[in-house]
């Protein structure tokens, strides 16, 4: 192939921490067309680094300097593509101790785009609190001892001022981060975050505080006309489908959030830790949030929805604005733990965001105690924790308790140095049964109930991270916005009984690996002529239907690689009992989840070995992963 390479910088920075130095590598053209960008550039770069016995050292220890942190954009990044503007960042999690990945809007993205680099890879470790700032394509080791302890707005804010730079963008870490909670966050653009696997933890040990970039480097596209034209045909087929334009109407209005009635209608949002789900939600819906509250809406950069929120509240006195927030943090922050006052639920999403941790994972581990405490498990364990904090007060719907965990989570304080590990944790910490533990592969459970849709299940138990909803948003398939009949992407006949649908799913994990190497968000559902059509207008490499696809393919076998290499095998491909327990009540009463078959068959398409849980290496060659 030509190695003049359309849609990419054609660089990658390595960036040694402990030596302070730096390191320019070509971006082979090869590796762009089979891996794209983002998490599948970023899984290529990492399987190539590691070796056997820094596989052995990940597994003992997650936060060892061999570690990377990679931040990436893809060729699609800040196109004309509607929703084009994200980022990825990717290493071995804390939290679950095998791959590990994130995305995140806003226009930090066009900065790591225009640096000069496609991807920018840390290993080491600072010998004191550090931020890169990159911009005029020079690098700029920084001293950021001021930094510790500011939480993700002051760090931003100080940083500019600083550098006396307000065209800066920054990517940070808050004290969730520094304190290294397993699920600590990356933020941008003030509120935007990278929140899932814990990679702000990551970044916090390698006392990496933030990275700083002025990008003004201009990429050059294959086709920039032939993306035009695409954009123009949507917006036209968009006008024409009014379930289209509703759904994005009602996205900008509402935000994620306008999932809050729908996913309790069908059973999909989870309440008092995923032991029901049937509740009154009024309080927490989109629709009442903008009516009790100014809403302001905005959206990362080129976003044709704008689903992003913020709100004004009355804290200590004070208006102030604040982020979000978004369904997951409602769900998890809110009806999870049996909140439905909804100021607690708003200000809970902002300490998260403020201090830099997962509102999922927070949300999830903070519910897990309260249900512990309610159902008397563990007591004299978590007792001893406690400090200050009175056990009649871990109760349902205490919104007042949720944020003061939040705060000791973040301190390592108390209770909250237990609450900081996660669940899996959690439950060895305080000797309870593991199995009531909501989790896949050690990363907690979404607000998307597994019981409302076996194929979300079965997408959660086989997902590069474990338990995700956006690597593959099966639930969306089920109720009719994402479809692809093509790839087998659609309604099953009976949303418990999936069979003949496991191909379908694979085939959603596979695209939405695309999407996270494109990369590019993947609430805008364009066709898949469009899809291909604008990876090709910007790459050139006149990728198919069936070509494209490998890669998707290609990229989650290879994360499926790593993640076998430190540990993961067929038996982890599973659900806790907890989130298997037959509810008496609610959308959702009496399902039962068997998915041993759904999962064999899964196993069979993938060309995964039944035993061992690795791909074959007849895959792998296939694949061209090996030679």
């Amino acid at each position: 192939m030509n190695d003049k390479l359309y849609g990419y910088n054609g660089k990658i920075l390595f960036v040694d921490l402990t030596k302070k130095n730096f390191e320019i590598k070509d971006l082979d053209p090869k590796t762009a067309k089979e891996y794209l960008g983002g998490t599948g550039l970023s899984a290529k770069i990492i399987y190539d680094l590691l070796s056997k016995d820094d596989y052995n050292k990940l597994k003992e220890n997650p936060y060892s300097d061999i570690n990377p942190l990679i931040f990436a954009t893809g060729p699609i990044t800040g196109t004309i593509r509607p929703s084009s503007g994200r980022y990825t960042v990717s290493g071995i999690s804390p939290l679950t101790g095998i791959w590990g990945e994130g995305s995140s809007g806003g226009s930090f993205c066009i900065s790591l785009r225009n640096s000069g680099f496609d991807a920018i890879v840390f290993s080491g470790k600072a010998e004191k609190s550090t931020y890169l700032y990159i911009h005029n394509g020079e690098f700029e080791f920084r001293d950021a001892s001021n930094l510790n302890g500011k939480d993700c707005y002051e760090t931003q804010k100080l940083i500019k001022d600083e550098l006396n730079n307000p065209k800066v963008r920054i990517a940070c870490i808050g004290p969730g981060g520094e304190s290294l909670v397993k699920y600590g966050a990356i933020i941008n653009d003030e509120r935007r975050a990278v929140g899932r696997c814990g990679l702000g933890a990551l970044m916090g040990s390698k006392n990496l505080k933030a990275l700083v970039i002025e990008g003004t480097k201009r990429i050059n596209l294959a086709d920039n006309e032939l993306g035009k034209k695409l954009r123009k045909q949507e917006e036209l087929e968009k006008e024409e489908n009014m379930m289209a334009n509703i759904g994005s109407l009602l996205f900008n209005l509402y935000g994620t959030n306008m999932y809050l009635d729908l996913g309790m209608v069908n059973g999909d949002t989870p309440g008092y830790y995923f032991t029901e789900a049937e509740f009154f939600a009024e309080n927490l819906t989109g629709k009442t949030l903008r009516e009790k509250y100014p809403v302001f809406n905005y959206g990362c950069v080129g976003c044709t929805i704008k689903c992003g929120k913020s709100t004004i509240i009355n804290i200590d006195g004070k208006d102030i604005e604040i982020d979000g927030p978004e369904y997951e943090s409602v769900a998890a922050l809110g009806t999870l733990c049996g909140v439905f006052n909804s100021k607690p639920v708003i200000l809970a999403n902002h300490l998260c965001n403020k201090y830099g941790i997962d509102t999922i994972s927070c949300g999830v581990s903070i519910a897990f105690l309260i249900y512990l405490v309610q159902n008397n498990l563990g007591i004299e364990k978590i007792k001893k924790y406690l400090n200050n904090i009175p056990i009649e007060d871990i109760k349902w719907g205490n919104g007042e308790i949720v944020c003061k965990l939040i705060e000791k989570i973040v301190k390592r304080e108390g209770i909250g140095e237990v609450l900081a590990e996660g669940v899996r944790i959690i439950a060895d910490k305080l000797e309870v049964d593991p199995e009531l533990a909501a989790h896949v592969k050690g990363l907690e459970i979404p607000m998307h109930e597994p019981r409302a849709f076996a194929g979300q299940a079965l997408s959660y138990m086989t997902g590069c991270v474990g338990a995700n909803h956006n690597k593959c948003d099966w639930y969306g398939a089920e109720l009719g916005n994402v479809t692809f009949q093509v790839l087998r992407i659609k309604r099953s006949k009976g949303r418990n009984d999936i069979k003949g649908r496991e191909r379908g799913i694979i085939n959603l994990q596979d695209l939405r690996a695309i999407d996270d190497s494109a990369v590019n968000c993947n609430f805008a559902n364009p066709s898949l002529e469009h899809i291909i059509g604008y990876i090709n207008a910007a790459t050139g490499f006149n990728y198919d239907r069936k070509s494209l696809m490998k890669v998707g393919e290609r990229i989650n076998n290879l994360k499926r690689l790593i993640s076998c290499n430190l540990g993961i095998t067929r038996k982890d491909d599973r659900l806790t009992n907890h989130n298997m327990k037959i509810l008496s009540s609610g959308r959702i009463k009496g399902v039962k989840l068997d998915l041993e078959d759904n999962l064999k068959k899964y196993y069979s398409i993938r060309g995964w070995d039944w035993e061992t849980g690795r791909p074959t290496e007849e895959k792998l060659k296939e694949l061209g992963i090996i030679s």
